[in-house]
């Protein structure tokens, strides 16, 4: 599958301060070629390649959206922006909560929330015109931070005063390998407007400072989850209704930006967390370069280092459709960050995600006892045409007859193919034989007019030879 896993560069504008530094731009794009070139001779080449004339919508249309609707199909997703602080990934992303929001610059979130309900709608109305029972789908919103590699939950409703009150939240992986954080509030949503406001509760206590590089710098990796749970009713071999039961995670990873100390000037708390942050973001290129390293297959995969890099197993090389957004500047004063950014995405474009389908254990198992009950009825067919018996030890083989029988239609097929290359061969010769009888014809008239009663008997020759055939084909 071509969108098990993505990487997509994005190339933000130059920012006030950098156009008032007298900032030069240090990175080319290549939009149609799918590469970047930094400073003169460092190229790169990615799936998707956006400069900064592009708009919100063009990046979702082109990457978002099929993943959205592959949900529908039971496939889990993931969009993961990653880049150095100030780099766009929220705006990317899209959570940053404003009201005041103008639509065109909508993140990936909200649009994705929006098409998300489109679509259950449609598949709703779709049921209705098909007189099939209405499918029911089950939406929740999760909305987590991880701060200091500590779990916060950002929609907890028993927080005390302290708006970040810990719940000893722990990550833990089910017997179908499924990573969750056990007790972790998820809200049931049902409509987008119920989404944004999950959305808006938990940005407004997202942990954010301001540090020489960014006014308002992320100082924590957030998560935002949407489950679906959909039960609907597929038409079997036998034409009959049955229930099933598919489910689907779409994770929405707003990551921390890189940064270095001696550039934001942090000191203090900031510096603990722009280490801590650093921290999660080296064990996440650890697990890149392990997963990308083709070399070294049987490598252990250090997924335990960091919790982010646990929470995120599913998502980098394991069940799940996943797309990086690598967010960087075109500035020279950040050549370095950027040139780290793109090494980093880099990397990642050699993982290799091994998607299934998220169905329900009970319909899994009547779907596998469907399939081999279908097989057995072909194996009993086979065996009342003669085309298969058993040998004295029990084992099935094909029997003479049946490899007669395929021998036979071989030669059939042979034939016919020589008989339609031969009537290929007769319709050509027919063709030219018309063509030079009404030749023959019309040199017969340019040379004596006089010969029209000659003509007139070819005509009526002709005809006569018509109505013959079509009496033999009435006949």
């Amino acid at each position: 599958d071509s969108f098990v896993f993505n990487v997509l560069l994005r190339i933000r504008p130059q920012n006030a301060r950098e156009k008032l530094d007298m900032c030069r731009k240090c990175v080319t794009c290549y939009a149609d070629q799918f590469q970047v070139v930094l400073g003169k001779d460092k190229a790169f080449t990615y799936d998707f390649v956006f400069d900064e004339n592009i708009c919100q919508q063009q990046i979702y249309d082109t990457c978002v959206e099929s993943l959205i609707e592959s949900c529908f199909d039971g496939y889990n997703a993931t969009v993961l922006a990653y880049g150095q602080t100030g780099s766009g990934k929220t705006y990317s992303m899209g959570t940053a909560f404003d009201v005041n929001v103008d639509p065109e610059i909508e993140g990936i979130i909200p649009r994705a929330v929006n098409n998300l309900f489109n679509g259950i709608n449609i598949r709703k109305q779709k049921a209705a015109e098909e007189n099939l029972p209405s499918p029911e789908f089950n939406v929740t919103a999760q909305f987590l931070e991880l701060y200091n590699e500590e779990i916060i939950d950002l929609l907890s409703t028993t927080r005390n005063i302290e708006p970040k009150v810990k719940k000893n939240l722990k990550i833990h992986e089910s017997q179908d390998g499924d990573i969750y954080v056990a007790g972790a509030t998820s809200r049931t949503v049902t409509s987008p407007d119920d989404t944004a406001k999950c959305l808006q509760d938990g940005t407004l206590l997202r942990t954010t400072a301001s540090t020489n590089m960014n006014a308002q710098s992320s100082r924590s990796h957030a998560i935002f989850t949407i489950s679906i749970r959909q039960t609907r009713f597929v038409k079997t071999i036998e034409q009959s209704d049955e229930l099933e039961s598919i489910s689907a995670k779409f994770h929405f990873v707003d990551l921390a930006g890189s940064e270095r100390l001696k550039r934001t000037g942090a000191t203090g708390d900031r510096a603990k967390e722009g280490i801590s942050i650093n921290c999660g973001l080296l064990s996440l290129g650890n697990v890149i370069s392990a997963l990308g390293d083709q070399s070294k297959k049987a490598t252990h995969v250090p997924y335990r280092d960091s919790k982010l890099t646990r929470f995120l197993q599913d998502s980098l090389g394991g069940n799940s459709r996943t797309l990086m957004i690598a967010c960087a500047s075109p500035s020279d004063c950040d050549f370095m960050e950027t040139l780290n950014t793109l090494k980093y995405a880099n990397r990642a474009r050699n993982i290799k995600n091994k998607v299934v389908v998220n169905q329900d254990q009970a319909s899994k198992q009547i779907a596998a006892l469907r399939a081999e009950l279908q097989q057995l009825r072909i194996e009993v067919m086979e065996y009342r045409q003669g085309k298969r018996v058993a040998e004295s030890d029990g084992e099935p083989i094909y029997s003479d007859l049946h490899h007669e029988n395929v021998m036979l239609q071989a030669e059939v097929d042979r034939l016919r193919s020589r008989i339609k290359a031969m009537q290929q061969v007769i319709d050509s010769q027919k063709a030219r034989n018309i063509s030079l009888e009404v030749n023959k014809a019309t040199e017969m008239v340019v040379a004596d007019p006089s010969n029209s009663l000659d003509i007139s008997k070819v005509i009526e020759k002709y005809v006569a030879e018509i109505e013959n055939l079509k009496y033999v084909i009435v006949t």
